[in-house]
């Protein structure tokens, strides 16, 4: 899959931005002197907006490196998930875009004049590069493919997560997680002026789909890598691993997707604002859900939000 866009998007896509994230990667892995962690991270709160006074940490001495820093919990009661609310925002960050899919056409808007193929977003069986049972992985519906029910729609939600902002992501539901997705791709800037310039971003970009059901129907969590982004974590699936050198491959290109299916005893059910994983720097997570047709989101693009309060209704 290729990058559309002018000449300096095309220049910027063909970087080695996947060395680049591996490298950074590397880098905040390394210890930093005890001596320089206050100036050190410091100066990235005050250039990037950390709010220090939510963590955890007793002070910033305490995060031997950089990725420690970035990945940092927050102290309890920095954020109160909304006891009321169906469905709550499961991270912080700015809302690029949300809404309702049109079901003749699932394509989901994303700003302006872009759509992407919800198809290429949670895949197709045939992109499918993983050995596994196709009786097992029919029982379920991770790509959205079978109809809603009546009265139900398929609804989004894109939320960006900037540098500076808390990088756990929770759940936003009490749902069940069927099937998780592991996509091939690249690592480009998931920031609002590049998620603007290159059509397809979100289906280019190394991403993992969680799919299962919620009281409504199909439910979809999606965190999407991003440059310099060291990996996704997945806290209950160990085996997932990502922005490794050899991917993408022959074997796994970008657009194909290796699977593991949750069944039996390694059924995944979470409950809201439940912590499902992370970035260890920021990116963005897409949600795509059915609900009601006349589900109203509570924000609109643009607004900045925070993990644990309401949605949508």
């Amino acid at each position: 899959m290729t990058v559309e866009g002018s000449w300096p998007i095309r220049v910027y896509a063909a970087l080695p931005l996947r060395e680049v994230s591996r490298a950074w990667g590397w880098l905040n892995s390394l210890t930093v002197p005890v001596a320089l962690r206050s100036t050190l991270y410091g100066a990235y709160s005050n250039a990037f907006g950390c709010n220090l006074d939510e963590m955890d940490a007793a002070n910033v001495e305490d995060f031997e490196n950089l990725g420690t820093f970035f990945y940092r919990t927050l102290k309890e009661g920095a954020r109160v998930v909304d006891a009321k609310a169906d469905l709550v925002c499961p991270s912080d960050g700015k809302i690029l875009c949300l809404g309702k899919i049109e079901n003749n056409s699932r394509q989901v808007p994303l700003v302006k004049g872009l759509t992407y193929s919800l198809d290429a977003l949670l895949g197709k069986r045939a992109n499918c590069v993983s050995d596994g049972s196709d009786t097992e992985r029919l029982k379920f519906n991770p790509d959205a493919s079978q109809a809603v029910k009546r009265g139900n729609s398929l609804h989004y939600c894109v939320i960006y997560l900037a540098p500076g902002d808390y990088h756990r992501f929770h759940s936003p539901a009490d749902w069940t997680v069927n099937t998780r997705r592991h996509f091939a791709g690249e690592l480009l800037s998931v920031s609002p002026w590049i998620v603007a310039q290159i059509r397809n971003l979100f289906i280019i970009n190394e991403r993992v789909s969680l799919s299962g059901q919620w009281k409504h129907g199909f439910f979809s969590m999606i965190p999407v890598g991003a440059t310099n982004v060291g990996s996704i974590i997945v806290n209950f699936d160990e085996e997932l691993r990502t922005n490794t050198p050899d991917i993408p491959s022959t074997t796994f290109p970008i657009g194909t997707y290796t699977e593991k299916s949750f069944t039996g005893k390694d059924q995944v059910s979470l409950t809201r604002g439940e912590e499902v994983g992370g970035f260890k720097l920021g990116s963005t997570i897409v949600l795509v859900f059915e609900a009601p047709e006349n589900f109203e989101f509570a924000y609109q693009g643009g607004d900045i939000v925070k993990m644990g309060t309401r949605l949508g209704k």
